[in-house]
């Protein structure tokens, strides 16, 4: 909320964690003071509480700006990486504010002021409007203190932040180490042997399947599943209800005006003569003539219309006499434009040349651009009020619902009461998709906190408010070598098969050293040599091979003299023999032509790490406790 507010974003959260997010929730809600409740808590950070509402909030607004960046579900890697990185910025800027704080720093009234009254949203003619200012905060439900509050923590943390990477610098010397290793590339050429294709040869005794499970038996363990009803408040379910008063659709219509802008359009008729024969100047000439001829016609009285009709080569228009209908400027063909919009309601063209031919324009009519009529776009400002009204009931009625289920415990009760349907879930556990959701951490996180008959916080998925009340519980176990034989069998023999395959690579490899061309060892293998393509150290994937951070660098130490490395490398379940290709260093007439911009970039990167350094430093000094599992 306060980055959509704010023109430019200046949030220490561009320098961890997420890009460009501000961390919306902290400001609006504040963290808890001692004693005070707010649902379950997710981490303690130096006595300091995160809440789970807190969470969540900051966990949504990033799911969403993460669907929106990536235009895509994320996988459930991504999602589990996002929860991640959702708790640790909360836990770094409580660190950061407790900093902020211990060191005195201080954001008085008068620069709040100024931040606010110098935000563009806010002005009117280039001047701060407070009557501007209240209705944009109306219209995103916060008060002026709240915003204030939230724009003095930002404030806060900026400073702090500013302070930290004012005291960066960087030498000649160091600009030109940090510009070779990140500008030197290598290409290595690789063989790929596939630890899947030794499993056929791979023989596995009960003996085996025994001794791997008593080994491993807590990789198998089952874990805690629950069964638990939910109501749930929708916003459809209360749309129709919600009220909207023809002042409230004008008062949006005021602060949203850019939003209804329309461009000037025109309405016009033309006939067009093509040229037969592209490039031929008598055939342009031919073309042109009768154009003019036409003209003619048109000054000596003959309707356009009819004339269009029977003359123009434009087959989409020619039957309509010519009627092109309304179009804005950029809509037509380069140079047919800038006369059609230099003519007056009922004017012809002199003749126009474009790259289709040679055109005669008539304007029939002129809309001029500016704000849409507000009845005009009425309708529109009323469904989009009746959306956003119906949510705010919807969360409005869970929140009425809760304090009762909470007092009597009797959400069948409740339900009944209000014309409510109580739905439940079959059993699932963390990891497992639920009928109703699918794979919802949020969902499946809250079920799983809760105690038998117990009632959980409000929980948002998508538009949807939910109460989360527990059924049954089982608790986690460890599942008897019945129940997971064939697992277990499959990963006895996957780590034979990935061992046989190391064991041969590493033959392989000392046939290499040894001096046995690749070509040789691939064409008596049957294997195919591969090459990565160029890439640098700052590559976070080796193409074709995939990620490795231990290759990644031995890459960069191999020469032309020593092109094996040390081993083979295992990645994933296959095992790669490689060997330098190509290595390009860096160029220093380059390093000298861009060294002025390499210095700013270079610096905001040894700044942004600087302070991801200093953070690292809060938090190991910090007592942090995590109550939240990922």
């Amino acid at each position: 909320m306060l980055g959509w507010m704010r023109k430019q974003t200046r949030s220490w959260f561009v320098y961890i964690a997420f890009g460009i997010i501000i961390i919306v929730f902290i400001l609006m809600y504040g963290f808890p003071q001692e004693g005070q409740r707010d649902g379950a808590f997710v981490a303690q950070v130096n006595n300091q509480k995160i809440t789970r509402r807190q969470y969540n909030e900051l966990y949504e607004n990033m799911l969403m700006f993460s669907r929106n960046l990536y235009k895509r579900s994320l996988t459930e890697k991504e999602i589990k990486q996002l929860r991640q990185r959702a708790l640790d910025s909360l836990v770094e800027q409580v660190l950061v504010i407790q900093e902020a704080a211990r060191l005195g720093l201080e954001v008085s009234r008068e620069e709040v002021k100024r931040e606010i009254a110098n935000t563009p949203l806010f002005q009117s003619e280039g001047m701060f409007n407070r009557e501007l200012y209240l209705r944009q905060l109306g219209a995103r439900r916060m008060t002026p203190g709240e915003y204030e509050r939230a724009v003095s923590t930002e404030m806060l943390v900026s400073k702090l932040v500013g302070v930290l990477q004012n005291t960066t610098k960087l030498s000649d010397r160091e600009l030109y180490e940090l510009y070779r290793l990140e500008s030197e590339k290598v290409n290595l050429r690789f063989l790929k042997l596939d630890a899947s294709n030794f499993e056929d040869a791979a023989e596995v005794s009960q003996e085996e399947v025994v001794a791997h499970h008593e080994k491993t038996r807590e990789n198998y363990r089952m874990p805690a599943r629950v069964k638990v009803r939910y109501l749930s408040f929708e916003p459809k379910r209360y749309r129709e209800k919600v009220e909207i008063g023809p002042e409230e659709i004008e008062g949006f219509y005021r602060v949203n005006e850019d939003r209804f802008m329309q461009e000037k359009k025109i309405r016009a008729r033309h006939i067009l003569i093509k040229v037969k024969k592209e490039g031929d100047d008598r055939a342009e000439g031919d073309a042109q003539k009768k154009a003019e001829d036409t003209r003619k016609k048109i000054e000596e009285g003959e309707a356009f219309s009819q004339l269009a009709k029977k003359l123009s080569q434009d087959a989409a228009s020619a039957s309509k006499g010519g009627d092109l209908g309304y179009f804005a400027r950029g809509q037509m063909v380069e140079g047919f434009d800038d006369a059609a919009f230099s003519l007056k309601p009922g004017e012809v063209s002199p003749v126009v040349k474009t790259p289709l031919g040679f055109h005669i324009i008539k304007v029939e009519d002129i809309q001029e651009g500016g704000p849409a009529p507000l009845e005009k776009v009425g309708d529109v400002i009323e469904e989009e009020l009746r959306v956003e009204k119906a949510e705010a009931r919807s969360r409005e009625e869970a929140s009425l619902a809760i304090g009762r289920i909470y007092r009597s415990g009797d959400m069948a009760g409740y339900a009944k009461e209000h014309g409510l349907v109580v739905q439940e879930t079959g059993f699932f556990s963390g990891d497992e998709p639920t009928r109703e959701f699918g794979i919802n951490k949020d969902f499946n996180d809250a079920a799983l906190l809760l105690r038998t008959d117990e009632t959980s916080p409000i929980i948002r998925l998508g538009e949807k408010y939910l109460i989360i009340q527990m059924v049954e519980r089982k608790e986690p176990y460890v599942p008897s070598l019945e129940e997971v034989e064939a697992k277990v069998k499959k990963a006895v023999r996957g780590e034979k098969a990935k061992k046989a395959a190391k064991e041969k690579a590493e033959r392989l490899l000392a046939e290499l050293a040894s001096g046995t061309t690749m070509d040789q060892t691939a064409k008596r293998e049957h294997l195919i040599p591969e090459e990565t393509g160029l890439f640098t150290r700052g590559s976070m994937y080796i193409h074709k091979i995939g990620p490795s951070e231990e290759l990644l660098r031995e890459a960069f130490s191999l020469t032309p003299e020593k092109p094996l490395p040390g081993k083979a490398y295992g990645i994933k379940d296959d095992y790669y023999l490689v060997k330098l290709k190509k290595r390009i260093g860096a160029d220093r007439e380059k390093f000298q032509a861009e060294k002025v911009k390499l210095r700013k970039r270079l610096l905001a990167q040894k700044r942004d790490e600087g302070v991801k350094l200093w953070i690292k430093g809060l938090k190991e000094k910090a007592a942090i406790e995590i109550e939240l599992t990922i």
